[in-house]
């Protein structure tokens, strides 16, 4: 939050903001500024995962709200958004953009007079809020944020913040834009140990609202969260720390994560945060996925696709294109609080588990060929499977860790990194293997 002085304008500003979604269908702020339910100006999602910009002076309520839903938990997206009263195109006043392309087709269009004031913003006393709206009281935000411009005074588009990639046409990030950013104007980049610090040069220092949590997931490095949007519609979970932990209450079932390969050697680690009943931990295919694997354990009865899961009892549960349901005695058990560490050689065809840095059954990820102590893989290169981390439970709790730096918000300490010292892992990661993210996929799946 930051209370506001007297500003450089009370009749326009611009806001752009990198965000990656956690929770999903329900109504949370993103931004907010006013004096509470009288003078207030928000951009929130609204329940169903649509856009709403508007603005509340105790009876009008202009506002744009958007038909399109954002409800990607893989993506980071990047929202500008601005207000202009003295654009004599009424058309123009209420602007959004989404990762550099205007939207343009709204549920709701209705403008703000030419030449009025801002309900709420720029004004001595008014309550400037990041991650939460004003109107209709607290809607938290929940899921990642990051560098956050706010332009007291002066319009700017979304190409002074982002570009297009001149080889991928991906909208990216940049990172040091110039900006003019007015007396309440500021430049939250969120960055470690200076979570408030305004880099604007304005001294518009953030007042921290609860315990916001660091990670290494950023607009330049995306990494591998939990996938919402995969699970049997059955199913009964909980989601939290930015879709990094999953707690389920009753039934099998599998949530895989966001981010997968189809080449290469990949590690992520997942904690046992409880073990009530089952659980496994491992990788599967999107081709398993499809087939309803959400909706059993890993080797997921009636899937005929390829999977394969480390158990609490020390087995390994699989399925393969020909067969399901099967399962391999494979070391030892594991329980709550501890970590598993899940290795995946696709250029080999072998699958590796260690427990708290141990790799089990005398496993040697590094072997190559040889695959010492793994566990064979079905089909790794086969129809350009792609392969995804993933959990599986019956009344537990995983966090996962793709290279992130916590379980659920516990830091990890003396975080290890990967050969190309990408993430933070609790466990040295094997020689050759990468964090599941963007930067590594790119270069290596």
């Amino acid at each position: 939050t930051l209370t506001q002085a007297a500003g450089t304008s009370t009749k326009k500003f611009t806001v752009s903001m990198w965000f990656k979604p956690g929770t999903i269908s329900t109504d949370r702020g993103l931004w907010g500024c006013g004096t509470g339910t009288s003078d207030a100006v928000s951009m929130h999602y609204q329940t169903g995962d649509t856009f709403s910009l508007e603005t509340y002076d105790g009876s009008a309520n202009p506002k744009l709200r958007t038909t399109r839903v954002f409800r990607d938990p893989a993506a980071w997206y990047h929202l500008v958004f601005s207000i202009d009263t003295t654009d004599s195109d009424s058309s123009e006043r209420l602007k959004i953009y989404i990762n550099g392309v205007e939207l343009t087709v709204f549920i709701a269009d209705v403008t703000i007079g030419e030449n009025t004031d801002i309900p709420g913003w720029s004004g001595s006393g008014d309550t400037m809020k990041i991650g939460n709206r004003i109107l209709d009281g607290d809607a938290f935000y929940t899921g990642l944020m990051s560098h956050v411009h706010v332009v007291d005074g002066t319009i700017y588009g979304p190409s002074t913040f982002g570009e297009f990639d001149s080889v991928s046409g991906i909208w990216k990030i940049k990172t040091s834009p110039t900006v003019t950013y007015g007396t309440n104007g500021g430049f939250y980049k969120f960055e470690s140990g200076a979570l408030t610090t305004d880099s604007s040069g304005e001294s518009n220092t953030l007042t921290q609202v609860g315990t916001p949590t660091e990670t290494k997931d950023s607009p330049s490095n995306n990494f591998a969260t939990l996938n919402p949007l995969a699970q049997d519609v059955a199913a009964t979970y909980v989601l939290s720390n930015g879709n990094t932990t999953v707690q389920s209450s009753s039934g099998w079932w599998t949530m895989p994560l966001t981010l997968g390969a189809g080449v290469g050697k990949w590690y992520f680690e997942a904690k046992m945060d409880n073990l009530s009943n089952y659980a496994h931990v491992g990788w599967c295919t999107q081709d398993w996925i499809n087939q309803q694997g959400v909706a059993n354990y890993f080797g997921g009865v009636s899937v005929n696709e390829s999977s394969c899961g480390y158990g609490q009892d020390g087995a390994i549960y699989y399925s393969t294109t020909t067969s399901n349901g099967q399962s391999s005695a494979y070391d030892n058990t594991f329980t709550t609080g501890d970590v598993i560490g899940c290795a995946l050689d696709l250029d080999n065809g072998f699958a590796y588990w260690s427990i708290d840095g141990v790799w089990q059954n005398s496993g040697d990820p590094t072997s190559g060929a040889t695959g010492t102590g793994a566990f064979t893989i079905d089909n790794p290169t086969a129809k350009g499977y792609l392969w995804l981390p993933g959990v599986a439970i019956y009344s537990a709790t995983w966090s996962v860790n793709a290279g992130n730096g916590y379980f659920g918000t516990t830091l990890i300490g003396s975080p290890e990194a990967d050969d190309g010292g990408v993430g933070a892992f609790a466990y040295d990661v094997p020689a050759g293997y990468r964090a599941v993210c963007t930067k590594n996929i790119k270069a290596y799946g």
